[in-house]
């Protein structure tokens, strides 16, 4: 296998690796916006996924809906969607191969995760940890693409003289 059969397949997997840990942005907007749209209507049911500041906010709004009526839920639905947008935007940074959107969302979500861990949330803290596994694993595939496309630039494929 030559150098740049071996580049190609190389950039495939990792271009793989990236996409898959960037995807799960995605994923965690998206079940905490339905876990937040369950609160909403009422429901009591959550996805592990969930982000546990946008469950803090409808908790709050919950408590305080008998107090001021359904404007706190109004209220807290708009800033659930503005948290879950933040992590779209993670993910579609992350994707477009934007390194620091990456590590600022791990962060933030392992910090969302802390939450889990005051409340004593046991599966919640797991649930964090499994995705900032694969989100870190993600992030670590984007590194060593954007190095590899690097050398790649740096060294384009050789071609043979024609005969």
């Amino acid at each position: 296998m030559t150098y740049d059969n071996y580049s190609n397949i190389n950039h495939a997997e990792l271009t793989q690796r990236f996409k898959s840990g960037a995807n799960w942005f995605y994923w965690i907007a998206g079940l905490t916006i339905v876990t937040s749209l369950i609160a909403f209507f009422g429901g009591g049911i959550r996805f592990l996924l969930s982000l546990g500041c946008t469950q803090m906010i409808d908790g709050l709004a919950e408590a305080l809906s008998a107090e001021v009526g359904g404007a706190a839920k109004v209220v807290a639905l708009v800033l659930d969607l503005i948290v879950t947008g933040v992590f779209v935007l993670f993910g579609y940074l992350a994707g477009r191969k934007q390194l620091w959107a990456y590590m600022v969302g791990m962060v933030l979500f392992l910090l969302d995760g802390l939450l889990s861990l005051v409340f004593t949330d046991w599966i919640g803290v797991l649930a964090h940890g499994f995705v900032l596994f694969w989100l870190f694993r993600g992030y670590q595939a984007g590194r060593e693409l954007l190095s590899l496309e690097k050398a790649m630039a740096q060294n384009p494929p050789q071609t043979e003289p024609a005969i």
